[in-house]
């Protein structure tokens, strides 16, 4: 064998050693790259999950009017994203309605929240209903608008002739009222469930899809605690996302109420949800400090479920 031939073949050696590198070099490489980067997207995507959730507890926290969470769980998720979705519902003296579920998007670099309620309501001359179940949404007016998109109601009357029923019923208030002065108003037989922040200016809250600010009651009532808590998530509003009206930004609604009302003593509200039995509601019918009162939810009482108020 010539040196000629004893080149080629030291050549062909090596050139087999580095192609069998090569390919040892990326069947090792390739599936610990795709481990790195899967880890790498998983904590993005965890990232993006949390700030999610922060987001959309938050919002609902302060703006669910009478609307309450059961849970909050991730959904149709893939390698990409997916989904975080709060099943929710509303509680009327003692009996639960299902509510429509509000959902929002997440991927590796980007989170996005729905508007509160989703957009999904449905108009009516002189109601709302939820798009999704079609139930009825106690509506609250502002006063200063003269010719809102849902035209003012009284419903009080017809509720009180309703045998065995409970209802819900949003009631707006002639001028704000302060915590203890709804405590005086109200009657022992009926749950204040969810009291209103109210509106700036002209802004109309029939316009809102819903995306009311307020404050959810434990078992009727609210401390000065809650107020406290409200007042914090109300001061970080503009990092919730909340959605913007005509004009009319609840994001810096919610800062300047806030700030407007440090303690609940000072605090007044524009309106308020309440619950009970139907025939309750009598006592509430032709009062001169209420202007409107929408009906929400009604539910027929049953015999093994008892009522809380």
């Amino acid at each position: 064998m010539d040196r000629n031939q004893q080149f080629e073949k030291m050549a062909r050696r090596v050139r087999w050693r580095r192609l069998i590198t090569t390919v040892l070099i990326v069947i090792i490489t390739v599936p610990v790259i795709l481990l790195v980067g899967y880890k790498a997207s998983q904590m993005l995507a965890a990232r993006q999950v949390q700030q999610l959730n922060t987001k959309m507890y938050g919002s609902e926290a302060i703006m669910a009017p009478n609307i309450q969470i059961s849970d909050q769980i991730l959904a149709n998720n893939s390698v990409w994203g997916g989904q975080v979705v709060s099943h929710r519902y509303k509680e009327i003296d003692g009996y639960r309605v299902s509510w429509s579920t509000v959902a929002g998007n997440y991927s590796w670099l980007h989170n996005s929240a729905f508007d509160n309620n989703g957009g999904a309501v449905d108009q009516a001359e002189t109601a709302m209903y939820d798009r999704a179940i079609q139930t009825k949404i106690p509506v609250l007016y502002n006063n200063r608008v003269k010719r809102p998109v849902v035209k003012p109601v009284s419903e009080i009357n017809q509720v009180a002739k309703m045998k065995d029923y409970v209802a819900e019923v949003g009631i707006t208030f002639k001028q704000p009222l302060t915590y203890a002065e709804i405590q005086q108003k109200l009657p022992t037989t009926i749950k204040a469930n969810w009291l209103w922040l109210g509106v700036d200016g002209q802004a109309d809250p029939t316009q809102m899809n819903n995306d009311l600010l307020g404050i959810q009651t434990v078992n009727g009532k609210i401390g000065n605690a809650d107020y406290r808590q409200l007042r914090q998530t109300l001061k970080q509003a503009p990092e919730l996302g909340l959605p913007e009206y005509n004009n009319f930004d609840l994001g810096k609604y919610a800062q300047k109420y806030a700030q407007k009302y440090p303690n609940l003593k000072q605090a007044k509200f524009a309106g308020i949800i309440v619950s009970g039995r139907s025939k309750e509601f009598k006592t509430l019918a032709n009062q001169s400090w209420i202007t409107a009162s929408s009906v929400g939810a009604t539910i027929k009482r049953v015999p093994y479920q008892p009522v809380t108020y």
